[in-house]
């Protein structure tokens, strides 16, 4: 997009459409193929594609009631992001198990999750989720990724620098360059905050620019397919966790606070703001009873989370 406001146009046109015609595909039907799987009956698809569906819903409709409620439902997003992280739960542990599944969420998503973790204030749930991805990344489920784009691996290293941890590039497919998110991981801890500012107003001007779902015929990259733009989900136009995820590591460890610049109308937004409480983690029975069954089924299944 070029501008905010075509951002935010965009999205709820996308938004109001998604909300308002696949509940049935999205919520209903996946919560139906769960029960199944618990009486042993075929469903639609696997329990990970599943929590995937339900996990899509809920983002939908917290980003849905932001922009067309100004709403913001912090247990909607929650919600999206058990689901999100459970899926994950789920293939990780059956890819110990069974030495050729290695079905994941995709890096680009699973990375916005955790962010979500830290935009919630669920630091502890962060830890171990965060610590799960990195068990993947160096393992089967994201060998031979795609190099591009370029946040995730930013944002992993925002997570390995508030852990105390080096991201081993070793075995990966590490970008050669993290192009405008370098200034800000070199300064990721500063206490100056003109320059904090001045670095968010860089990176929100980028996410901007580089959120759009129409992405095929824009700037070809080396193999022509058109893959270039960092954001191609509407999820994430005006909800950049990336830099939401930085602010919630740098109010973890005290740092001075960020305020956004008078120009800076994505960052001034509501939605984007850190919550000024933790929500709470959130179980789900349903979730808990399929995991139950698995390891009934399983006796040697182990679950990370």
């Amino acid at each position: 997009m070029k501008t905010l406001e075509e951002s935010i146009e965009y999205t709820i046109e996308k938004k109001e459409y998604q909300t308002s015609t696949s509940k049935n595909s999205h919520f209903n039907e996946p919560n139906q193929d769960l029960k199944k799987f618990l009486i042993n009956e075929k469903g639609r698809g696997s329990v990970a594609l599943n929590f995937g569906y339900i996990t899509t819903w809920y983002h939908w409709n917290f980003i849905n009631d932001f922009v067309t409620n100004s709403k913001l439902d912090y247990n909607t997003l929650t919600l999206s992001t058990y689901y999100a992280s459970e899926c994950n739960n789920w293939e990780y542990s059956l890819g110990k198990l069974v030495e050729t599944y290695d079905d994941a969420t995709s890096l680009t998503n699973s990375v916005k999750h955790l962010a979500q973790m830290l935009y919630l204030g669920q630091k502890e749930k962060s830890i171990s989720y965060g610590n799960l991805l990195l068990k993947m990344l160096y393992g089967k489920q994201y060998d031979g990724w795609i190099t591009f784009p370029t946040h995730p691996w930013f944002m992993l290293e925002l997570f390995c620098k508030w852990q105390g941890k080096e991201l081993e590039q070793a075995g990966t497919r590490y970008p050669d360059s993290l192009g405008v998110y370098q200034e800000a991981l070199n300064h990721w801890d500063t206490t100056d905050t003109q320059l904090l500012s001045d670095i968010v107003d860089t990176l929100t001007e980028f996410h901007i620019i580089q959120s759009d779902e129409d992405e095929q015929g824009t700037v070809n990259d080396e193999n022509g397919d058109g893959y270039d733009l960092e954001f191609t989900r509407a999820d994430y136009f005006i909800f950049p966790v990336e830099i939401l995820m930085w602010l919630a590591i740098r109010r973890d460890l005290d740092l001075p606070d960020y305020i956004p610049s008078p120009n800076n109308k994505l960052m001034q937004m509501k939605i984007n703001k850190l919550p000024n409480v933790i929500i709470p983690e959130y179980k789900d029975e349903l979730v808990e009873k399929c995991k139950a069954k698995l390891k009934k089924d399983n006796p040697n299944i182990e679950f990370e989370l």
